[in-house]
C-alpha cells in the first residue's frame, strides 16, 4: 500500500504475522489424541466383554458343567443334557447342543457315528458327512472324535417367505466312562467359521 506524506511518497509493507503453537498448545493437541485412543480401547474391551459374558451350567446328575453365551437362551428339557441358541440372530439360530449316549461293550465310537448319520439322514433334507477326524485333539489333550456334516434348513414361515439355509455340523465327541459326551455345534454355512470360537470356548470350558 502507498501513501504520501509531505508530497514524499512511502510505501508501507503489510506482512501476515504466522501464528506459532506454543508448548502447552502442542502438548494439549497431544493429549486429545492420546485420550480419544485410550478411549476407544477401553470401548473395544468393553464391547468384547459383553459379547464374550458367560453364564455357568452345572447338572448334577450328568456331572456335566459349562459356561455358555449370557444372552443365548438355555433350554434342558429336551432329550439331551442341555442345549443354548443365538435367538438375537436373524434366520438360523445358531445352536450348542450337548447330550450323553451310553456305550456298549460292543459299541465304539464309529458306530455312534454311523447311527447318527443314519437317523440324521432320514429326518434332515439333504443330509451329506464332510469329513470324520478320529484323532480329535480335546481341550485336556486327550484324543476324541469330531465329524463335519451339512444338510439343508428349510423351515417354514408363514408370516416372512423364507429360503433353504445350508447349515453346517460339527460334533465332537469324547468317550468317559463308557458314555459318550457329544457337543454339537449347528450354524448357518456362511457364518460358520466366524462363529465357530463361541464353540471352542464352551468346549475348552466343558467339565464332564
Amino acid at each position: 500500500m502507498t501513501t504520501s506524506t509531505n508530497n514524499i511518497p512511502a510505501i508501507v509493507e503489510i506482512r501476515r504475522v504466522e501464528a506459532r503453537d506454543t508448548l502447552r498448545q502442542r502438548w494439549s493437541n497431544y493429549f486429545v489424541l492420546i485420550y480419544a485412543a485410550v478411549c476407544f480401547i477401553i470401548a473395544i474391551n468393553l464391547r468384547d466383554s459383553i459379547l464374550n459374558a458367560t453364564v455357568r451350567y452345572s447338572d448334577v446328575a450328568t456331572g456335566i458343567r459349562a459356561n455358555y453365551p449370557a444372552n443365548w437362551l438355555i433350554d434342558d428339557d429336551g432329550d439331551y443334557v442341555f442345549q443354548v441358541r443365538d435367538v438375537s440372530r436373524v434366520g438360523f439360530k445358531t445352536a450348542i447342543i450337548v447330550d450323553i449316549q451310553p456305550l456298549g461293550l460292543a459299541t465304539t465310537t464309529r458306530n455312534l457315528l454311523d447311527a447318527l448319520s443314519l437317523d440324521r439322514a432320514q429326518t434332515l433334507t439333504g443330509y451329506r458327512t464332510l469329513e470324520i477326524d478320529e484323532a480329535y485333539i480335546l481341550p485336556d489333550g486327550s484324543t476324541g472324535t469330531a465329524m463335519l456334516y451339512t444338510y439343508v434348513n428349510a423351515e417354514v414361515n408363514p408370516v416372512l417367505q423364507t429360503f433353504p439355509t445350508i447349515i453346517e455340523g460339527l460334533d465332537v465327541i469324547a468317550v468317559r466312562q463308557e458314555q459318550a459326551i457329544i457337543v454339537t455345534f449347528l450354524a448357518d454355512a456362511r457364518t460358520f467359521d466366524a462363529e465357530r470360537p463361541i464353540f471352542e470356548r464352551l468346549l475348552n470350558a466343558l467339565e464332564f
